[in-house]
């Protein structure tokens, strides 16, 4: 167990670098600040090997504990963090619904590779799981996330929003 003093100097040294590397890894500052001070828990309860440097011993600890926020996330986590609810808010007005559906249906015609299609019609048209897509046409379900995240990115960015 570091000492009080000792560990004061240590949080306020590296603080900012470990939050930065945790912002770039998971995207969210909450999570972020959770992923350091678990990290800083443990350092201050375990202290750091001898071996170790302690700048790049604690970055080394906040990326393998973002790196485990990470794998936990479910798929769908992941799809929902990029395209948050308040982003899909449907229209009332059933011509303006109409027009975003016309819209979507063009960019994703025009727009997505054929493999991105393909998986966004099996998830949204065939109302397929990831799993089910993934068997289908023989890639990972990490493969069909990036295939549904490339095209909820081209979407956001063809989608006026009010």
């Amino acid at each position: 167990m570091l000492e009080k003093k000792e560990f004061e100097e240590l949080y306020t040294t590296n603080y900012m670098a470990m939050i930065r590397l945790a912002r770039t890894l998971l995207h969210d500052e909450d999570e972020s600040r959770d992923a350091v001070a678990d990290v800083m828990f443990r350092v201050y309860t375990k202290g750091i090997p001898d071996q170790y440097t302690p700048a790049k011993y604690l970055l080394a600890c906040v990326r393998n504990k973002c790196l485990d926020i990470l794998r936990q996330m479910t798929i769908r986590q992941k799809v929902e963090k990029m395209l948050p609810v308040e982003e899909t808010i449907i229209p009332a007005d059933p011509d303006e619904q109409q027009n975003i559906y016309s819209l979507i249906l063009q960019v994703m015609e025009n727009d997505f590779p054929p493999q991105t299609k393909n998986v966004f019609k099996m998830r949204f048209d065939q109302r397929l799981s990831y799993q089910e897509i993934a068997d289908c046409l023989h890639i990972s379900k990490a493969a069909v996330y990036k295939h549904l995240a490339k095209a909820i990115s081209l979407l956001k960015s063809a989608i006026p929003t009010t």
